[in-house]
């Protein structure tokens, strides 16, 4: 794949990342939804795919590549790329480089839409204390169980829930996403937990019976509580099948950080996949650990556990939303513990090299005083009828909560 300069992207030409609501931008870490020409962020429940690409939206920021800039819009990027991490930009680069002809003359039209990375709405049986309504319809409906009866309906969590419904009611998208699958090349289904979204299914069989599945890569991001069985038979026809489990820790740390999850239940499914993977030949697993407020101080058990399971690829994601749960952002005593422990981890040069990043990105960070990070744990363990000191004790020590 030839590229017109070292900080350019091929998400703007290629890909579309759809929200949980049905908004949509050129990926899950750019900070702005794609508008129309009057600032009204597009849908995919009523407007085309062709009509998004080929918005001065796009265009304009195809152009920026184009003229060696670094889009605003992609500051997340940015910022991993200063500490000296890999960024989705870059690993798209490299994820994507076998499908993309050295034959492309980047100019500021779109190219042919190979790269969805779908978010069926918000279903999820978790509620993980770094994720939001947003995300989860299990965490918007414990935020409206405590909210005052008059403020549920206008709420933004009651909006979530209603919203997150979009792909089982608004069939347009599908006749829609029909037309464009033989574009397709790469798609990533992450969440809400995917495996919930039953539609999805209904969407590779159609890829299987157009026999397009062949030529088809899948990636998944899931919360690993779902083995789906019944999904076997139709991930077998697909060139192939990436499942990337989002783990942050391990045993009693991981069931506070995820409530709802059992950490037993999600090692046997971890199991059960890696005995599927060696009995197919396409696919391959891979863990994804989002660095974040609650894990940071006991990052080095979890790369012990991640040596331990064989997997294809290991990817250390940084938490960048909400900024108060970032560890760029931890108060001053906290961030000198954290980076204590990351130098003096005993772990393989892999994980020291990643860890040298995360210092670099925790180092660069605007400290605070760590107050809006104290109210949001006491409020959920509140909920929960959990206390951070009991799974992560040397933690609430430092950050003296409790």
């Amino acid at each position: 794949m030839k590229i017109p300069h070292d900080k350019f992207c091929v998400l703007p030409w290629i890909s579309m990342e759809t929200s949980p609501t049905g908004t949509i931008r050129p990926c899950c870490l750019a900070e702005d939804e794609i508008k129309d020409e009057n600032g009204v962020p597009f849908e995919l429940a009523n407007t085309a795919f062709s009509d998004i690409q080929n918005s001065e939206h796009m265009r304009d920021l195809r152009q920026q590549f184009l003229d060696g800039k670094k889009p605003t819009t992609c500051q997340k990027c940015w910022d991993e790329e200063d500490s000296g991490r890999t960024s989705k930009r870059m690993h798209t680069l490299d994820r994507l480089k076998h499908m993309i002809s050295d034959d492309i003359t980047w100019t500021k039209e779109t190219e042919p839409l190979m790269f969805l990375d779908l978010k069926l709405g918000n279903i999820c049986n978790l509620k993980c204390r770094i994720c939001g309504s947003w995300s989860s319809s299990a965490f918007a409906t414990e935020e409206l169980k405590h909210m005052p009866r008059e403020q549920k309906k206008s709420s933004f969590q009651y909006m979530m829930l209603k919203k997150g419904a979009w792909p089982r009611e608004k069939t347009e998208f599908w006749d829609e996403l029909e037309g464009i699958l033989g574009q397709i090349r790469y798609i990533e289904f992450t969440g809400g937990e995917p495996f919930m979204i039953g539609e999805h299914f209904e969407l590779l069989k159609k890829l299987v019976d157009s026999g397009i599945s062949s030529q088809v890569e899948i990636h998944y991001n899931t919360n690993g509580t779902h083995f789906p069985e019944h999904a076997i038979d139709i991930w077998k026809s697909f060139k192939h099948v990436e499942v990337a489990f989002s783990i942050d820790d391990v045993g009693e740390r991981f069931e506070y950080q995820r409530t709802n999850a059992q950490w037993d239940e999600v090692q046997n499914n971890i199991a059960k996949f890696k005995q599927l993977r060696d009995s197919v030949g396409n696919m391959s697993l891979q863990v994804c650990s989002t660095v974040n407020a609650y894990n940071v101080y006991y990052l080095s058990g979890l790369a012990h556990w991640i040596d331990e399971q064989n997997f294809d690829f290991v990817y250390w994601n940084m938490l960048h939303e909400p900024s108060y749960l970032s560890v760029s952002r931890l108060p001053p005593n906290a961030k000198s513990a954290a980076i204590e422990s990351l130098k003096s981890a005993e772990v393989t040069s892999y994980h020291k090299k990643e860890f040298e990043h995360i210092i670099d990105f925790i180092s660069n960070g605007d400290t605070t005083n760590g107050q809006e990070l104290l109210e949001n744990i006491e409020t959920l363990d509140n909920r929960r009828d959990a206390n951070l000191a009991d799974a992560h004790p040397e933690w609430a020590d430092i950050l003296s909560y409790g």
